[in-house]
């Protein structure tokens, strides 16, 4: 699988920043993207993945009918499988990474978050985006990665206005993040519940999953896994929600061993 394209989607309140450890360690072509309201170029207008999703096909534009492997972590994964109807043709395979398919808890899926704490995390967000950012940050990591300089440096670097678009005190600068935005892709999250798109998936799959994920719990992996037809379920030992980031050497090992595969 050497040179297959490889697009990179990152998750909710970060940017394509996530993702330069796992393709430092890549030989693949690799386009790395942002997603709207966070560094991207279209607008998240409204409280649906319809916007990533755009964003995503954008990405792909260079590639013409050369089909990509998509690579996604958390809200960046959600937009993967919620645009595979229209991805159809661009995408031989996925990886999801701290995945899940419905963010908020239902009566018949235990394994998200409950609706009163993401109802009032998109109220903080619109009211105080700054220390409600900084506790989400903190949810990404155990207590044990908290303590890890990756882990402190991905929270340095998303605290309160964001990454600039330009280096260094220059006037004109301005965040690249754009919380308003960034609340509607929340909305999406709240709102969407992707269960039923899971059994038409058609291409291979592999999930990676830190077991000690707190924001989406290794109980929504294994329902996946159980669901998507010849998926294949990796879970990396002590790890919270971000494994490709703390765990960057065996997480890339396990997408050579996939990729081999293909």
């Amino acid at each position: 699988m050497a040179d297959t394209p490889l697009i990179f989607v990152h998750g909710w309140a970060t940017d394509k920043w996530v993702w330069e450890e796992a393709i430092r360690g890549l030989s693949e072509t690799a386009i790395n993207i942002n997603l709207p309201g966070h560094g991207g170029q279209l607008p998240w207008d409204e409280p649906s993945l319809l916007p990533a999703i755009r964003e995503i096909k954008e990405g792909l534009r260079p590639l013409g009918r050369t089909k990509a492997i998509g690579v996604g972590w958390s809200l960046g994964s959600m937009a993967l499988i919620n645009g595979l109807s229209d991805f159809k043709e661009s995408f031989k395979a996925l990886v999801l990474v701290g995945s899940t398919p419905c963010f908020v808890e239902k009566e018949d899926f235990p394994w998200g978050q409950s609706k009163a704490l993401v109802k009032r995390m998109i109220m903080d967000m619109k009211k105080e985006p700054a220390p409600t950012l900084e506790r989400f940050y903190r949810l990404n990591f155990t207590e044990e990665e908290q303590k890890t300089s990756v882990a402190m440096k991905m929270t340095d670097r998303y605290a309160f206005p964001g990454p600039v678009t330009c280096e260094g005190t220059v006037p004109g600068c301005f965040p690249a993040f754009r919380y308003e935005e960034m609340t509607k892709a929340l909305e999406a999250l709240y709102m969407t519940d992707l269960r039923e798109e899971l059994k038409a998936i058609d291409i291979p799959v592999l999930l990676v999953h830190g077991r000690l994920d707190s924001i989406c719990p290794i109980g929504a992996a294994e329902y996946m896994g159980s669901r998507i037809k010849g998926a294949k379920l990796e879970i990396i030992e002590s790890a919270g929600h971000a494994p490709h980031i703390t765990r960057p050497e065996l997480f890339n090992t396990i997408l050579r061993d996939f990729l081999a595969g293909l």
